[in-house]
C-alpha cells in the first residue's frame, strides 16, 4: 500500500526546503503524482519523493532557491481575505481578533477594513482613526499616517472600502493607492482584509488577488448557500490559492463539524475544490459583551471559549502558510486584475 506523506515528511525524505518543494509543485504539476485526499487534508503519494528529487537534479541551477525563496518571502506579508456569502456571520470580529492573536504570537499584524457598506473594525477595536484610505488621494498621505495603532499594537487601516471602489477612480489614482497598500504589505507579516459580504464584482476581484481566502460560515442554511455561491464564482475564475473555512457561532462541536463537512464535501464533489477546515468558534455571550464595550473579545476575556477558539485558529493558519505565495504582492495582482477590466 502506498504510504501517504505530509509536506513535513516529504521535506525530511527529500532534504529539500518546503518553499522549494512548493515551487516545483507549481511549476511541474504535470510531472508529479496526484495528491491524495484523506479527510480534509491532501497528502503526497510515496512516489513523489523520487519525482521531486529527479526534478531537482535536472534543474540544479535551482538548488539554491530554497534559501532564496525563504529570504524573498519576507518581502510581502500574507494577505488573508476574510469573506462570507452573506452579512451577519461575525466576519469583522473574526478578522480583528485573529489579527490580535497573531500579534500576541509575535507576528506583525495589520487589519484592512475593506467592507464597503459596513466598515466597523475601528468600532470593534475601540479606536478613532485620524485618516482612512479615502483620505489618501485628497491629502497625499504617507502609508504610516494611514495606519492607526490598535489593541496589542496591531495596525488598523480604516475605511478600506476604497480598495473595492478603485474601479471608479482614474488609473493614476488606482496606482497611487495600490502602491501605498503594497508598501504596507512589505512591512506587515500578516494582513487580514475584512471584505464586504456577497458576490459583487469588486469583492470577487479582490478575493482573486488575495494570497489566501478564509470563509466564515454559520450553521444557518442561508450562510452555507451564499458562501457556496461565492466559492462557485471564484472557482469559475480559476482561483488556485489556499482556501480555508471557519464555522462561527456553533452551538456545539458536533454542529460545527457537521457544517464544515457538509460545505467541504459539496466543494469537493461538485467543484473539485479543496477547502481546509481550519477551526470553529462556539457561540459565546462574551462577543456581545465585548462589542458593547468596544473591546475585542480576545482582550475583554482571554479565557472565554470564543477567545480560545480564535487562538487555535490563528495557530492553525500559521502552520498552514505557503511561503512561495508571498514572493508576489497580492495588491499588485489586484492592480493587474482591475486594469484588465478598467484600463
Amino acid at each position: 500500500m502506498t504510504e501517504l506523506l505530509t509536506i513535513e515528511t516529504l521535506v525530511s525524505r527529500t532534504g529539500l526546503e518546503e518553499s522549494l518543494i512548493r515551487y516545483y509543485e507549481s511549476e511541474y504539476a504535470q510531472s508529479l503524482p496526484n495528491k491524495i485526499l484523506r479527510g480534509d487534508t491532501m497528502f503526497f503519494a510515496e512516489p513523489a519523493v523520487d519525482v521531486f528529487l529527479k526534478i531537482h537534479a535536472r534543474h540544479g541551477e535551482l538548488a539554491g532557491m530554497g534559501s532564496e525563496a525563504a529570504s524573498s518571502s519576507k518581502r510581502y506579508g500574507r494577505v488573508i481575505a476574510v469573506t462570507s456569502g452573506k452579512g451577519g456571520v461575525g466576519k469583522s470580529n473574526v478578522s480583528l481578533n485573529l489579527a490580535i492573536a497573531f500579534q500576541q504570537m509575535g507576528k506583525m499584524a495589520l487589519v484592512l477594513d475593506a467592507d464597503l457598506g459596513m466598515a466597523n473594525i475601528h468600532l470593534l477595536a475601540g479606536i478613532q482613526p485620524a485618516y482612512s484610505l479615502k483620505d489618501l488621494l485628497r491629502l497625499d498621505l504617507e502609508p504610516s499616517e494611514l495606519i492607526t495603532q490598535g489593541p496589542e499594537g496591531i495596525g488598523i487601516v480604516a475605511g478600506g472600502s476604497g480598495v473595492i471602489a478603485l474601479a471608479d477612480s482614474s488609473s493614476g489614482q488606482r496606482r497611487q493607492m495600490l502602491d501605498t497598500l503594497e508598501k504596507m504589505e512589505r512591512h506587515a507579516e500578516i494582513i487580514m482584509v475584512d471584505t464586504a459580504a456577497g458576490m459583487g464584482a469588486g469583492v470577487r476581484d479582490f478575493l482573486m488577488a488575495a494570497d489566501e481566502i478564509l470563509f466564515v460560515l454559520t450553521p444557518d442554511i442561508t450562510s452555507l448557500a451564499d458562501a457556496y455561491g461565492l466559492l462557485k464564482a471564484l472557482h469559475a475564475k480559476e482561483f488556485n490559492r489556499p482556501l480555508y473555512l471557519v464555522v462561527n457561532m456553533a452551538t456545539s462541536l458536533k454542529q460545527a463539524a457537521d457544517v464544515a463537512v457538509r460545505f467541504s464535501n459539496c466543494a469537493r464533489q461538485f467543484l473539485g475544490v479543496t477547502i481546509n477546515n481550519i477551526g470553529y468558534i462556539l457561540r459565546d455571550a462574551t462577543v456581545g459583551a465585548a462589542t458593547v464595550r468596544r473591546t475585542p473579545y480576545l482582550i475583554f476575556d482571554p479565557q472565554a471559549k470564543v477567545s480560545k477558539n480564535t487562538v487555535t485558529i490563528a495557530n492553525a493558519l500559521l502552520r498552514s502558510g505557503d511561503e512561495t505565495i508571498r514572493l508576489n504582492s497580492a495588491f499588485k495582482r489586484y492592480q493587474n486584475l482591475i486594469q484588465e477590466s478598467y484600463p
